[in-house]
């Protein structure tokens, strides 16, 4: 199922907002909200950083965080627009799951993070670590982070990622057990993710 919805989403957007807007009334009926699950859940996160929810307020400064990435930062992270209007379609969507990573000694945000929860029993993970807090464990304490939500609201985890994409594979493969489910155009892989 996972890989036919992928696929829609990449071949048929018109479609694929209509499936989306389904999805979240059916995930609504389904679920707990997951901003409660995740706040809920410790996580293991190193030294100097927080997870935190992504609030209503955050959207401006997430916008300009999401929109200043150096391209090459960009290059395997574009799961929708950054803009404000795209991301409050994302924050009001019950099903979008959506997590702000912030430096506790200058309060910057170093990272966003999000799970998209399908109402069928999946959710698809996306992250990115700002250049300046890589290298660090926060990526794979994401992915960790993530794996924690799902196994804890009953959902298997999936990821599309590049196999250029060395760091997002190697913390990914640090933060879960990743199993390549199937390759897809463009180098990229949809793996599941599963606790370690």
């Amino acid at each position: 199922m996972i890989k036919l919805l992928l696929d829609i989403k990449h071949r048929c957007p018109w479609i694929w907002d209509a499936i989306e807007r389904l999805n979240g009334c059916l995930f609504r009926l389904r679920s707990r909200k997951p901003e409660s699950v995740a706040s809920a859940l410790p996580a293991k996160v190193p030294e100097g950083f927080r997870f935190l929810p992504v609030e209503a307020a955050d959207i401006p400064e997430l916008s300009r965080f999401l929109s200043s990435q150096p391209e090459e930062r960009l290059q395997y992270f574009r799961p929708h627009n950054f803009d404000e209007k795209s991301l409050r379609k994302r924050f009001d969507n019950p099903s979008f799951l959506m997590m702000k990573v912030r430096h506790e000694d200058d309060g910057r945000l170093a990272g966003y993070f999000f799970l998209r929860f399908f109402f069928v029993g999946a959710a698809v993970a996306g992250l990115i670590v700002a250049e300046e807090y890589t290298n660090q464990g926060v990526g794979r304490s994401i992915w960790a982070h993530c794996m924690d939500i799902c196994r804890q609201m009953r959902f298997r985890m999936f990821a599309t990622i590049s196999n250029r994409n060395v760091p997002s594979l190697k913390s990914c493969q640090y933060g879960t057990r990743m199993r390549i489910v199937k390759t897809m155009p463009d180098d990229y892989m949809l793996v599941e993710c599963k606790t370690k």
